[in-house]
């Protein structure tokens, strides 16, 4: 049966809620919240409660039906749900239905539906308000009705008015809880939708105990009349830097903003990186208490955070819920804000990788060391992170991002912004790179011998590939196609010649002037695609004729290894790879052939000793050779146009 449309409806003020039109149209039609609901046709539970999801959302179809019973238009009825930001605030994207049980859990979110949307700031569930805007504007309206139950209210972002230049009220004045209750552990839009009370918009809707024998009845206090938020123990500077801090957001939030950035590229920290880095600020207190702007604010963050973490500390039930609180907004419009003054100040006064690192590495190892297991794991390992932040967290060993069972893979990314891609950079760093960007390296190594050259080059191809790919070092090596073992074994030997000096530190610098050099070529090599271009290939035979021709020793060689030689060689040369990963060598062990000959043959020509006269020569005609075979393979002659 199709609904009867309402004889008598209501305009939606401007930025106003779903519940609060829902509020403003019950009064109206003296009815209850949860009756008008069911008549527009939203699911009430039995009129216990209505679905808190609607705050961001109404189903396609209730959209149209409400609006066809109210008389608005659809995008009237969009406008009163909070997916209207997602736009500036990706976090609204995520709802219950379309995320699993095990999704959440990796992304941090567990317990309840104002757990799970609290978790990641996406939501406040009960709304925040400020008493003069719900006063009205003087309009016949708004008069009897009150003035809207602004929909920014219910972001956790939002914590002040900058119209009457004060903080937001999260509870009743009067009854001191929080507006939205729920009923029976579920979240709802309204508290006590299905009551017999005609109440005001603006009145509470808290049940409190009776002074008679009639049992609990609503609160019932007018919220319009409510003091402004006490601020007595905070000094007018800190007052005044949360009001700018709020402007700032509110300009983020706006639309008009959202298409701007689209253009420009963002200005100032992402959302999600303010809720990363105040989630990190709570989980790590009060490693972070130097970096809050004021002493006042520090307070503020202390109360909040304080008793968490001594929470946290007592003995429980195994449960994880109790972790949410760390991962909530707090409910206090000044802690919030103060926590949201800290994380900006923290993404705002880093100019560089470095020194964001110098601020936010410092939490994530105190957190590591003091906060519970559970907890660390909860946020550590949740994915979303942005690159800088995450970056900024993971934990260094010796040059490489840190690996074992503590460590977070979801922290390892690209540890820069590269131009160049994995595939771009050789297993083995090219002699022409090593010698202008390392240089006089090696003699700085102490007991530096034949082989320190040999895993310095090694080495340096794996931190180009973690600079742009990211993973562990065992990931790297697996990138540029090197056994894990002799990746090992070049890391481990470099490791017990540098010690604790800073040659690490020299080592990741010189690695980045070669990154940056890399980022500007105008055209690179895929060595990547050449080592799977070359794995079946082998010189033919009129190639290494006249390879060695006029060459001394020719007959020997020839007689000997026929065209292996020139084969490995040639794809050494070409893939700029180790001679021994060659798949030559590798399928000659396979098939149980002793390839000890060819190797101790090779080695003579990178022997410095032994360049000189027809190995030397030998040499040049492999490597014009090699080139050419590269021209050959690399997409017809050409290879790849930078980005």
């Amino acid at each position: 049966m199709q609904r009867r449309v309402l004889a008598r409806s209501l305009e939606p003020l401007p930025e106003e809620s779903l519940p609060g039109f829902l509020l403003r149209l019950a009064y109206r039609l003296h009815r209850s919240p949860a009756r008008v609901a069911r008549l527009c046709g939203i699911e009430t539970n039995g009129q216990r409660r209505l679905v808190a999801d609607h705050l961001l959302e109404l189903p396609p179809e209730t959209t149209a039906e409400f609006a066809r019973v109210t008389g608005l238009s659809p995008p009237e009825v969009q406008n009163l749900g909070l997916r209207r930001y997602t736009d500036n605030f990706p976090a609204l994207l995520t709802m219950r239905g379309n995320t699993s049980r095990q999704s959440a859990r990796r992304q941090g979110m567990f317990g309840s539906v104002r757990q799970f949307y609290g978790s990641n700031w996406a939501v406040n569930l009960s709304s925040r308000f400020c008493s003069q805007c719900l006063a009205g504007d003087g309009s016949p309206v708004q008069g009897a009705y009150g003035g809207s139950w602004n929909l920014r209210w219910h972001l956790p972002f939002v914590f002040a008015c900058t119209i009457h230049h004060q903080l937001l009220h999260s509870r009743c004045p009067s009854c001191g809880s929080s507006l939205t209750r729920s009923y029976k552990s579920r979240a709802t839009l309204i508290t006590r939708p299905g009551s017999s009370h005609i109440l005001h918009p603006l009145q509470c809707r808290n049940l409190v105990a009776g002074q008679d024998a009639g049992g609990p009845r609503p609160c019932g206090a007018r919220l319009e009349k409510g003091e402004a938020h006490n601020l007595a123990a905070l000094p007018e500077a800190d007052h005044e830097r949360l009001i700018e801090l709020q402007r700032r957001l509110d300009a983020r939030l706006s639309l008009r903003h959202a298409k701007k950035e689209d253009k420009q590229g963002p200005r100032g920290p992402s959302f999600q990186d303010l809720v990363h880095v105040a989630q990190l600020i709570k989980l790590s207190w009060p490693a972070g208490s130097s970096l809050v702007p004021s002493d006042a604010l520090a307070c503020l963050i202390d109360d909040h955070a304080s008793p968490l973490h001594v929470e946290l500390r007592t003995p429980h039930p195994r449960f994880t819920s109790r972790f949410s609180l760390l991962w909530a907004a707090p409910d206090d419009s000044a802690q919030c804000g103060a926590l949201l003054l800290t994380a900006e100040a923290v993404l705002s006064a880093a100019d560089s990788p470095a020194q964001l690192r110098a601020l936010i590495r410092p939490m994530a190892r105190f957190a590591f060391e003091h906060a519970p297991a559970t907890a660390c794991r909860s946020f550590f390992s949740r994915p979303g992170f942005s690159p800088a932040l995450a970056r900024a967290m993971v934990r260094h060993s010796r040059g490489f991002h840190a690996v074992g069972p503590l460590e977070y893979a979801n922290l390892r990314v690209a540890s820069r912004d590269c131009r160049f891609t994995a595939e771009e950079v050789p297993a083995h760093l090219p002699q022409s790179w090593y010698d202008a960007q390392f240089t006089d390296f090696a003699d700085h190594v102490p007991g530096a011998n034949l082989y320190t050259v040999r895993h310095l080059r090694r080495a340096a191809s794996l931190k180009l590939v973690e600079m742009t790919q990211g993973g562990s070092w065992v990931q790297c090596a697996r990138a540029l196609d090197i056994p894990e073992s002799r990746a090992h074994s070049a890391l481990n030997k470099l490791r017990q010649q540098f010690g604790d000096s800073d040659l690490w530190r020299r080592f990741e610098e010189n690695t980045e002037r070669l990154a940056r050099h890399l980022d500007a070529l105008p055209q690179r090599i895929n060595y990547a695609h050449l080592r799977r271009t070359l794995a079946d290939w082998q010189m033919p035979r009129a190639d290494w004729s006249g390879l060695i021709k006029d060459l001394p020793q020719a007959r020997r060689l020839t007689a000997r290894y026929g065209t292996t030689l020139a084969t490995v060689l040639v794809w050494a040369e070409a893939t700029q790879s180790d001679y021994l990963l060659c798949p030559y060598i590798q399928n000659l062990r396979t098939t149980g052939a002793d390839p000890t000959h060819l190797i101790n043959e090779i080695s003579q020509f990178f022997t410095p000793a032994n360049q000189s006269g027809m190995r030397l020569e030998f040499l040049r005609r492999i490597g014009d050779y090699a080139a050419s075979v590269t021209a050959h393979c690399t997409d017809g002659g050409r290879a790849t146009a930078s980005g």
